[in-house]
This record gives structure tokens, C-alpha cells and sequence, in this order.
């Protein structure tokens, strides 16, 4: 279980939880240092996602800033350009992909032979025959996210092939799947 956490009351609440990974998706320049600093002195990985911190560039400069002053784990995208970066400065890329529509499933798969993340995040969650696919086609870590509330539709997910499952629900957090 990946904790999705958007707000800066919700980091407590991720600290407390059984979930060993944390997205941060959310939050401001200001902060995120610190956040990162508490989640990794409680044992546990945070990836940022670049694009929904507030006061960070969406560049090669806001990459070489997390990498080198931050520090976390790894970070979280839709943009090439910012997963190319974070691969040269050494930090895990995770490519957010949402799958509207049959076009959007072949331009994601075109998007993951081309950038070879290290884990590639779908959306919304709830795609057990798409998450499938993937699966069929690459062998890298697949995670889903998005629209998922309840502990089945985290099993139907897994069962799928994903490795992980990034909720906002907080109910989740402390889910150990079977």
C-alpha cells in the first residue's frame, strides 16, 4: 500500500500507518524538505511528484534541486523531460500515466518503451484488464492509483499483476492485502 498524501495534515496520519512508501502529491517548496526529513527518519521512502509542489519549477533545475538537496527516494511524473532528469541524478522515476481511452493506452505504452521508468503509475485504479496488459508488456514494477476505497478492489488490483496501490484513503493505509 502506497499512502497518497495531498495535504500537510495527512503526513501524521501517513507516519502512523502500516504503508512503508509515501507520494507525496502535494504540498510547497517550503516544506518539503522537512516532510521528507520526518518520513525517512520514521524508516519509511517518499517520492515526490514534482509537478503538484507549489513554488517548484516543473524543469531540469527543479530535479537537480530534489536530487541534490532533498533527497527522497524517487520521484513521480507525466513529463519525460523531468523522469530523464531524475534517471541521470540516480533517483528511482515512477511515470504517471492516466488510461482515458484506447489512444491514451498505446501512446502510454509508446511512453514506457521510450523513458523506461522504474515503475510506471496507472490511472484510475480500477483497470485490472488494462494493468494486465502492461503487465504482459513490460516486466517493471506496476502500480495503480486512483477511485480505489475499498480492501476488494486493492485485491482485484494485485491479482492484476500490480505490485503496488497508491490511495488517498486513509482507511487503506493500514490494509494488508492477502
Amino acid at each position: 500500500m502506497i499512502a497518497a498524501v495531498r495535504s500537510m495534515h495527512e503526513i501524521e496520519a501517513a507516519l502512523k500507518s502500516s504503508s512503508q512508501v509515501i507520494f507525496l502529491m502535494g504540498g510547497s517548496l517550503s516544506k518539503i524538505s522537512s516532510i521528507t526529513d520526518r518520513v525517512q527518519s520514521a524508516g519509511k521512502q517518499i517520492f515526490i511528484h514534482i509537478e503538484l509542489i507549489k513554488g517548484l519549477g516543473r524543469d531540469k533545475e527543479a530535479v537537480e534541486f530534489i536530487a541534490t538537496t532533498i533527497r527522497p527516494e524517487g520521484v513521480v511524473s507525466t513529463k519525460p523531460a523531468i523522469l530523464k532528469a531524475a534517471a541521470k541524478h540516480k533517483i528511482t522515476t515512477v511515470l504517471q500515466i492516466f488510461m482515458i481511452d484506447s489512444q491514451a493506452f498505446e501512446s502510454g505504452l509508446k511512453s514506457i518503451d521510450s523513458l523506461k521508468p522504474d515503475a510506471v503509475e496507472i490511472m484510475p485504479g480500477l483497470m485490472p484488464r488494462v494493468a494486465a496488459q502492461i503487465k504482459s508488456h513490460f516486466d517493471i514494477p506496476l502500480i495503480t492509483a486512483g477511485l480505489i476505497k475499498q480492501p476488494h478492489e486493492v485485491e482485484m488490483m494485485l491479482q492484476s499483476g500490480c505490485q503496488g496501490v497508491t490511495v488517498s484513503e486513509q482507511s487503506l493505509w493500514n490494509y494488508i492485502p492477502e
